[in-house]
């Protein structure tokens, strides 16, 4: 297995489909904030990352892949969470980047929206995500479930998992009418090291007023900068 650093931010956004990627497959890696990891400010460090923005994964010291989808492309054929054949393997690009769709603004929303702006955002959102969960309702009934394609879940289920978990801070009961996306949740949650990262990683707190991350016990507003 090869030497994996995924480097990001202070937020819960595109670093986390990897992560759980990562976690189901009890992959070694080690996670690494961009000053760390470059010794300097990100704004100092920005032009020189492929493309200008993370996460990024370095494999082997020396291999750098930018672009979340292509990091959790490269650990799905990595870790084994890639079917067999190619016409599944569309199938399920095709969910995983249906669920990329909700990247912005949901995850800027989350992490950084604060006050009267979170709550506009909110409500202008809410109608399209409940379009999407639908799609996602309806796909979850086509091959039994709990997962999008049977009892085996493969890195979309994780992309998914991840928008709908960050969902849930515009709306606790958002899944009350949406009994296989209720099933899926506890599945992704049951599949052997996710609840364990979960648990682990920095708890979001102050949504909609002042997001911060716990990060060793200590809360510290999300954001790009160490401080």
């Amino acid at each position: 297995m090869p030497e994996l650093r995924l480097v990001y931010f202070k937020m819960r956004a595109l670093a986390e489909a990897a992560q759980l990627v990562l976690a189901a497959t009890d992959t070694p890696y080690t996670y690494e904030m961009a000053w760390d990891y470059f010794g300097e400010p990100w704004p100092e460090a920005k032009p020189k990352v492929p493309f200008r923005q993370l996460p990024m994964l370095v494999v082997d010291g020396d291999t750098k892949i930018a672009q979340s989808g292509a990091v959790v492309r490269y650990l799905a054929e990595l870790t084994g969470l890639l079917p067999g054949s190619s016409k599944q393997r569309a199938e399920v690009d095709a969910i995983f980047e249906a669920s990329q769709e909700w990247f912005n603004p949901l995850n800027p929303t989350v992490n950084f929206a604060v006050g009267d702006d979170f709550a506009a955002k909110r409500e202008a959102q809410l109608p399209g995500l409940h379009l999407r969960l639908g799609d996602f309702e309806r796909l979850l009934g086509q091959h039994g479930g709990p997962f999008f394609f049977g009892d085996q879940p493969y890195y979309c289920d994780f992309g998914v998992f991840h928008h709908v978990d960050l969902a849930h801070f515009f709306d606790a009961s958002l899944l009350n009418d949406y009994p296989r996306l209720q099933t899926f949740m506890s599945a992704v949650r049951g599949v052997t090291g996710v609840q364990a990262y979960l648990d682990r990683r920095p708890e979001l707190i102050g949504v909609g007023s002042k997001p911060q991350l716990v990060i060793d016990g200590r809360p510290e507003p999300t954001g790009v900068m160490k401080a």
